[in-house]
C-alpha cells in the first residue's frame, strides 16, 4: 500500500518517475514476521524501502514529540505502509507505548503482538505489559490486576502490585494481611538492595497495621549493611523513623575505622557477629603498617575478637586473609616473616601467586610457593612457564625445557613466549567452522537478523542497545555451532563487535579468525600512515580496550574502540593538531583511531619499540609504568617485569595485546615477530 498524499507530505519522501511497483498483496494470509523475512532475503524493491525507512523514522519522531489521539491514529495509517519493513516491531511497539500513555493499552494488544513478533527480545514485551499495569494501578482496576497476575513478567514490582490488588480488591480491606500475604511481603522485604518504588505503598501499609516490625525493619538494614548498600540504609530511617541500630550501621558503613569502639560495647549474639564480620575487611582496608603494636603477630588483636563472636575456623582465616592481602608489600622484616607463615596455612591460590610475584621480582627459588598452588593453579600455562624457569635455574635444564616444548603448543601468551625462549616458530592452531551438521542458524533466524541490519544502517548511538538484545536473543537460542555461523555471518556483514561477543559466549577460544576480525583495517592504515606503530599492534590495542564495540564506555568514562579517556583525546588533538571538538567523536570508529593511534605514537616516542611499555602505560599511565621500573630498577629480564607488575588487569592487559597481535601478523600474512628486540633484551 503506498502512503496517502498527505502523509507523503509528511515523510518527505517524492515517489521517483519508473519505480517498482509493490506487488499486490496475495489473498492468502500470511504473518507480518513472513513478510519482513522474505523481504529481507529477496532484497527486493529497494526504492520502497528507501520509502519505508523514511516512513519509520516519521513514525519514531511524531511519537516522540506528540502523544496524543490524532498522532496515535495518524500513525496508526503510517505503520500499514512498513509492515513488510524489518523495524516495523519497533514502531508498532512505540505506538502501543504511547497507547499505553493513554491508558488505552489492553491485554489482547500486547498478546497480539507477541504472537506476531515471536522471536522479538522479551524486553519489549514486558516492557509494555509493565505499563500495562502501572495503568491500571493508577485506575484502581484491582480484579483486573488479579486476574492477568499470571501474564505479568515475574518481577518484584509486579509481586508487589498483585499483593496490593489482593488487599484493596476485598469489599471492606481486611484489618491485617493473612499469613500467607505476610510471608510473601516479608520474601520480598528482605533484601539488602533496592526495592522498586511501587513496593513502598504496600510496605507502608504493612507497616501501619504492626506487621512490618522493628525486628524486620533491622534484619533489612543488616542485610543492605553486609550489602554495603548505603542507599537502603538511609531509605530506612527516612521512611521509618530513626533507629539507633541503623544509624550504628550507618556509622561504621562510612567510617570502618569505628569498629574497634563498636566491638568494645557489643554482646556477642549471632546479629553482631554478623555485623563484625561485615564491617572487618573494610576495617582492615585502613590499617596502615605504622599502627600496627605487634609486629611479630599483627593478627593478635583480631584473635581477640574472633575469640569474643566465637568466629570458626574458616571465619577466622578469611580475616587474617584480608589483613595479609592488607600489608603484603609490606618491606618490615617481621611482617613479612608472619606474612610468609601464614600463605602456606591458608592455601589460597590468591595470595600464593602474588608470593609468587613477589619472589620472581626479587629473583628468589620459587620451589616453596609453586609445590603450595592448588593442582588447577599448577596446571596455569602462566606456572607450567615459571616451573619450567625454576628448574633450569636448579640446573634441571632438559627437564624445564621439555615444560617448555609442551606448553609451545598451546595458545595465548606465554605458549608464544617459551617458543621464545626455545627459539621456535610459534604457530598456534587456529580453528576453522567446517560444514554445519545443524540447522543453519543464519536462514532461520532472518527476521532477527534483519532488524539488526536496518538498527546498524540508521547509525545512531542509540540504537546500541536495540542490537545487543536483539544479538543477545539470538546467541541465548543458539547452539555452540549456530553462535559459530552467527560469529561468521557478522564478520562478513562487518559487524565486528557482534562477532567477537558470540565467540565470547559460545568460548570459541580456538577460532581465532573470528575472535579477531580484520575491523577497519582502512582507517588504521589512513591513521598510522607516517607513524612507527604497526597496524597489528594498534589493532591488537583496539581489540583488547573495546572487542570492537564502538559505543562502549567505562567506568572511567573511557570512551570508544581504543578507548580513549575526553582529557587524553582533547590533549592528543592539541598536540598533534587533529580536528577534535566534543567527546561525542569518540564513539565514532574514524576519529577513536585518529586519535588512540596517535597516542599511542606518542608512547613510542618516549617508550620506543616497546610494545609491553606502551601498552602498560596505555592501561595504566606512564607514571605507574615509571614507578614499575623504578621498582626494578634493572635487574629483570622482560619475563619477569611482565610477571610482576602488580595490577592485574595490566598485567593481563599487556599480555594479551603481545599476543592478539602475533595473531593478528598470522592473519594478515605479516612477517611474525613474537617480541622486539628492545623488549626482549631490556634489563627493566
Amino acid at each position: 500500500m503506498y502512503l496517502k498524499s498527505i502523509i507523503s507530505g509528511i515523510v518527505g519522501v517524492m515517489m521517483t518517475t519508473g519505480a517498482i511497483a509493490e506487488a499486490p498483496k496475495s489473498s492468502t494470509t500470511t504473518t507480518i514476521e513472513s513478510k519482513q523475512a522474505d523481504y529481507h532475503r529477496v532484497e527486493a524493491l529497494p526504492i520502497n524501502r528507501e520509502k519505508q525507512r523514511a516512513t519509520y523514522e516519521k513514525i519514531i519522531q511524531l511519537l516522540t514529540i506528540s502523544q496524543n489521539e490524532t498522532t496515535l491514529a495518524l500513525v496508526q495509517d503510517m505503520l500499514q505502509d512498513i509492515e513488510t519493513y524489518a523495524l516495523y516491531p519497533y514502531a508498532k511497539y512505540q505506538w502501543l507505548r504511547v497507547k499505553g500513555l493513554n491508558q488505552a493499552l489492553t491485554l489482547p494488544d500486547i498478546q497480539k503482538f507477541k504472537q506476531q513478533h515471536p522471536d522479538l527480545p522479551t524486553y519489549f514485551v514486558n516492557d509494555l505489559m509493565n505499563r500495562w499495569a502501572n495503568a491500571l494501578e493508577k485506575q484502581q482496576a484491582w480484579q483486573t490486576i488479579l486476574a492477568a497476575q499470571t501474564d505479568l513478567p515475574n518481577n518484584t514490582a509486579n509481586r508487589c502490585l498483585v499483593l496490593n490488588a489482593e488487599l484493596y480488591s476485598q469489599t471492606k480491606p481486611a484489618e491485617k494481611f493473612n499469613a500467607e500475604q505476610e510471608k510473601a511481603l516479608a520474601d520480598i522485604w528482605l533484601t539488602g538492595q533496592n526495592l522498586p518504588n511501587s513496593c513502598m505503598p504496600i510496605f507502608k501499609q504493612w507497616h501501619a497495621q504492626g506487621g512490618l516490625t522493628t525486628e524486620y525493619l533491622q534484619q533489612r538494614a543488616l542485610l543492605a549493611f553486609e550489602a554495603r548498600n548505603s542507599h537502603v540504609l538511609a531509605s530506612l530511617t527516612a521512611g521509618y523513623g530513626e533507629d539507633g541500630f541503623i544509624t550504628t550501621l550507618q556509622t561504621l558503613l562510612k567510617t570502618p575505622s569505628t569498629l574497634p569502639s563498636f566491638i568494645e560495647n557489643a554482646e556477642s549474639n549471632v546479629q553482631n557477629k554478623r555485623i563484625v564480620l561485615a564491617a572487618f575487611p573494610l576495617f582492615i582496608r585502613g590499617i596502615k603498617e605504622n599502627t600496627i603494636v605487634d609486629i611479630t603477630d599483627p593478627f593478635a588483636p583480631y584473635q581477640a575478637w574472633a575469640t569474643h563472636f566465637q568466629l570458626n575456623e574458616q571465619e577466622i582465616n578469611q580475616w587474617k586473609s584480608a589483613l595479609l592481602w592488607q600489608i603484603f608489600d609490606t618491606n618490615i622484616a617481621e611482617l613479612q616473616q608472619w606474612r610468609d607463615a601464614q600463605i602456606p596455612i591458608l592455601k589460597e591460590d590468591r595470595q600464593t601467586e602474588r608470593r609468587l610475584r613477589t619472589a620472581i621480582r626479587q629473583k628468589s627459588d620459587l620451589s616453596l610457593w609453586l609445590d603450595l598452588l592448588s593442582d588447577e593453579g599448577k596446571q596455569k600455562d602462566e606456572w607450567q612457564y615459571w616451573r619450567a624457569k625454576n628448574l633450569q635455574f636448579h640446573q634441571q635444564r632438559e627437564e624445564g625445557k621439555k615444560i617448555l616444548a609442551q606448553l609451545s603448543q598451546q595458545r595465548g601468551f606465554y605458549p608464544m613466549l617459551a617458543a621464545a625462549d626455545l627459539g621456535m616458530t610459534y604457530q598456534p592452531k587456529m580453528l576453522d567452522i567446517t560444514n554445519p551438521s545443524g540447522i543453519d542458524i543464519t536462514q532461520t533466524a532472518q527476521a532477527g537478523l534483519a532488524r539488526i541490519s536496518e538498527l546498524r544502517y540508521l547509525g545512531s548511538a542509540s540504537h546500541s542497545v536495540n542490537i545487543n538484545r536483539e544479538w543477545n536473543t539470538l546467541l541465548q537460542h543458539a547452539s555452540f555451532e549456530q553462535k559459530l555461523q552467527l560469529s561468521q555471518y557478522a564478520k562478513e556483514q562487518e559487524w565486528f563487535d557482534l562477532g567477537v561477543e558470540a565467540t565470547i559466549q559460545a568460548k570459541a577460544w580456538g577460532y581465532i579468525g573470528l575472535r579477531l576480525p580484520n575491523a577497519y583495517i582502512d582507517w588504521f592504515d589512513l591513521h598510522l600512515k607516517n607513524k612507527k606503530i604497526n597496524r597489528t599492534f594498534a589493532m591488537a590495542i583496539a581489540r583488547q580496550e573495546s572487542a570492537w564495540r564502538p559505543n562502549v564506555s567505562s567506568s572511567a568514562n573511557a570512551m570508544g574502540l581504543m578507548q580513549l579517556l575526553p582529557s587524553t583525546a582533547k590533549a592528543t588533538a592539541e598536540k598533534f593538531r587533529l580536528p577534535y571538538s566534543d567527546q561525542q567523536q569518540l564513539f565514532e570508529p574514524f576519529n577513536n583511531i585518529m586519535l588512540g593511534t596517535a597516542h599511542l605514537q606518542e608512547l613510542y616516542d618516549k617508550y620506543g619499540d616497546n610494545r609491553i611499555l606502551i601498552a602498560a602505560a596505555y592501561n595504566a599511565g606512564g607514571s605507574r609504568v615509571e614507578q614499575w621500573l623504578a621498582r626494578s630498577n634493572q635487574r629483570l629480564n622482560m619475563a619477569e617485569f611482565i610477571a610482576s607488575i602488580p595490577f592485574y588487569e595490566t598485567r593481563g592487559y599487556v599480555q594479551n595485546v603481545l599476543v592478539y597481535d602475533y595473531y593478528y601478523q598470522i592473519l594478515q600474512g605479516k612477517p611474525q615477530r613474537k617480541f622486539s628486540k628492545a623488549e626482549y633484551d631490556r634489563v627493566y
